[in-house]
């Protein structure tokens, strides 16, 4: 009945990239990924290649090309999204530009526990988010200290950021704070959250659901689990079409 856009996944396309906290009991291939998403009724799926806690810049840039060559194995599926890092600035700026000239329009999830940086107020990272506004990037951010993040989304106005994991009911109450004083902000669904019933519905009713983008996190989080919140939640087809896959069509121009 909709089309569903899964904005939020981290695939691989070998074993060492399956980040799910149970890997030795899923499968550990691409085409395994995208079938497990087939089931759950989600056509086309979005973010960026983890492969562990990795730091370097040998690593970040392993991974964005990891991401091109899923892109090629899904046959337009998967729409990549790039690592950058205030550890690397000038590189981040040049890969940047390289995603640009690939067709790329998403940077990230980023994720500064896992990279080896420490948050978002770091003053390196504030010409990498220049770079990806220049360019018209959309950015992904794993949530951690909502105040810097804040910061960054206010430094740059032009930039479109999508906060990921709407968190227990403080950190969704700040998300929805930042939202309201900020459009250029928006929110994915994965993670912690969804499970309370209601926080969709009081999300829509604050912000509204054009702000809003269906996130799993797979393979760390079950997909079938976020379909089912979007749902069996108090909203209307046309809430539920915009969440599913409306505005990640309008962000990422597809």
């Amino acid at each position: 009945m909709f089309e569903i856009i899964d904005f939020h996944t981290h695939p691989f396309l070998e074993a060492r990239g399956n980040i799910c906290a149970h890997a030795a009991c899923t499968g550990n291939s691409l085409s395994w990924f995208m079938q497990t998403l087939d089931k759950a009724g989600i056509t086309r799926f979005c973010g960026s290649v983890l492969n562990g806690r990795t730091s370097d810049l040998e690593s970040m840039l392993a991974e964005n090309r990891d991401a091109l060559r899923i892109r090629d194995s899904a046959k337009g599926r998967y729409v990549p999204g790039f690592h950058v890092s205030p550890l690397y600035v000038d590189q981040s700026i040049s890969e940047i530009r390289y995603a640009a000239g690939q067709g790329v329009r998403l940077i990230g999830e980023l994720v500064p526990y896992m990279k080896g940086w420490e948050d978002y107020s770091c003053p390196e990272l504030s010409p990498v988010l220049d770079a990806a506004e220049e360019y018209g990037m959309l950015i992904s951010l794993h949530t951690n200290q909502l105040d810097q993040m804040e910061k960054a989304a206010k430094a740059h106005k032009g930039l479109k950021f999508v906060f990921a994991h709407p968190g227990e009911k403080d950190t969704l109450l700040k998300h929805i704070e930042i939202m309201k004083s900020l459009s250029n902000v928006y929110l994915d669904l994965s993670g912690t959250g969804v499970f309370r019933y209601g926080m969709l519905r009081r999300l829509v009713d604050e912000v509204g659901a054009d702000r809003i983008l269906f996130g799993s996190d797979f393979p760390i989080c079950n997909p079938f689990c976020y379909v089912a919140s979007v749902l069996g939640e108090e909203l209307n087809d046309e809430e539920r079409a915009q969440i599913f896959s409306g505005n990640a069509r309008r962000l990422l121009g597809l």
